[in-house]
């Protein structure tokens, strides 16, 4: 009796990484301060949930570099420290990477979006959200901190990568890194530091985000 010949099947599985573009300047004490902060604090804890992090930092952060990458689908959130104005984020020496009428529609569409920077969430963010961008965290005017208390700033900041990481909507995200600004301004008032208090009080009342308004994106929007 001829022996039956074994088959077996092969199970392919196919897991597709969710990207998160980092596009962190770091070329003089104002971006370097929070690109360190980030590359400590925040791109660690956003690989432990399982994100692969896309970097183009330092020399990097470059619109050449910067602008195929936030085209691939796989992108999901982008995110970095640099300079800005109203109508630009900037990367290393200024130089301009996303601005409003010089950028294509894929590299906003379907992504959500958070820069640490002067006032791009004026003009920017709502031109990202009208091309697609599902949320944008970002700040209406100047974003300022305190060199002696940096972490203190950029803690309450870095929320946002956090909490979205951790599964919350734009909306819980908001609600979640107000509170944190909250209570840092709290305890500085109770401690008599008044100036620092009203400096951390003037960034949160300048974060735009959706729950700002629907022209920073979609309440509902999340990463997982």
């Amino acid at each position: 009796m001829a022996r039956k010949k074994k088959t077996h099947k092969r199970v392919l599985s196919l897991e597709v990484d969710l990207v998160i573009l980092a596009v962190d300047a770091a070329f003089e004490i104002v971006t370097q301060t929070g690109f360190n902060y980030r590359q400590e604090k925040v791109y660690p804890l956003l690989q432990s949930k399982g994100f692969a992090i896309k970097r183009c930092q330092e020399t990097l952060a470059r619109r050449i570099y910067a602008a195929p990458e936030a085209r691939k689908p796989h992108v999901v959130y982008i995110t970095g420290v640099g300079h800005g104005a109203y109508d630009s984020f900037t990367g290393h020496f200024y130089e301009p990477i996303f601005t409003v009428g010089d950028y294509s529609p894929e590299e906003s569409n379907g992504k959500i979006v958070h820069f640490i920077s002067c006032e791009t969430a004026r003009d920017l963010g709502p031109d990202f959200v009208a091309h697609g961008c599902r949320a944008y965290f970002g700040y209406d005017e100047d974003f300022t901190f305190l060199l002696d208390i940096a972490d203190i700033f950029f803690e309450c900041d870095s929320e946002i990568d956090h909490a979205f990481a951790e599964g919350l909507n734009a909306g819980q995200v908001y609600e979640r890194v107000k509170a944190l600004f909250d209570k840092h301004i709290a305890v500085l008032r109770a401690n008599g530091d008044d100036y620092k208090a009203a400096t951390l009080e003037f960034d949160r009342d300048h974060l735009r985000a959706p729950s700002s308004g629907a022209q920073w994106g979609d309440v509902n929007a999340q990463l997982i």
